[in-house]
């Protein structure tokens, strides 16, 4: 009787010893998965918030350039600046981001050479400059281009290598950016 109550309790010990261990195996592989499994969700939410901004960056845009393209902007009455357009593009984009370091706003009339200038092809760009913000004057019946960049600032480890395209030679944006483009090319209505 003795040694069939001391097998027992033997088989038991055993049985609650390697419960233990596989929990502990469990930990071991949990905290081994943990880490790249975080990297991947931080991956996911910044591509989310790549084409977040792009989708918004891309609506304020069109909303914007439509007053040009109907002479609103163009009125004698009360003409739209240019910081004016950019506080406006700004504020449709939701408060997503910098307006006043990151967003860019360009108006140019549709030059005879048929393309236009790449605004950071020198490696840096300069909030309000007429370089990098150039704001033409439109007329009745011309062709326009509204473009808008926003330098989105890459935060995630191992995404931020493979999706920058720019990084700044000036050194106030950083070296892990991805510039989000929107465009609206239209010729105006004449509203003269």
């Amino acid at each position: 009787m003795m040694s069939v109550l001391h097998s027992i309790m033997v088989k038991r010990f055993r049985k609650g010893r390697s419960k233990q261990g596989k929990r502990g195996a469990a930990a071991a592989e949990f905290a081994m998965i943990a880490t790249p499994f975080v990297f991947m969700l931080f991956g996911i939410f910044e591509t989310m918030m790549i084409y977040f901004v792009q989708t918004t960056l891309e609506a304020a845009i069109s909303e914007e350039a439509r007053k040009i393209r109907t002479g609103q902007a163009q009125s004698l009455a009360a003409p739209i600046t240019k910081a004016q357009f950019k506080a406006n593009v700004c504020a449709r984009m939701m408060g997503l981001g910098d307006c006043s370091t990151r967003l860019f706003v360009q108006v140019q009339n549709q030059p005879t050479s048929g393309t236009l200038p790449t605004p950071w092809a020198d490696g840096t760009l300069t909030p309000g400059s007429d370089a990098d913000e150039p704001y033409e004057p439109t007329a009745a019946n011309a062709i326009v281009v509204v473009r808008g960049y926003y330098v989105w600032p890459l935060v995630t480890p191992g995404i931020s290598n493979a999706m920058k395209n720019f990084a700044d030679s000036g050194g106030t944006l950083g070296n892990y950016n991805r510039i989000i483009a929107a465009t609206s090319a239209f010729r105006n209505e004449p509203f003269n």
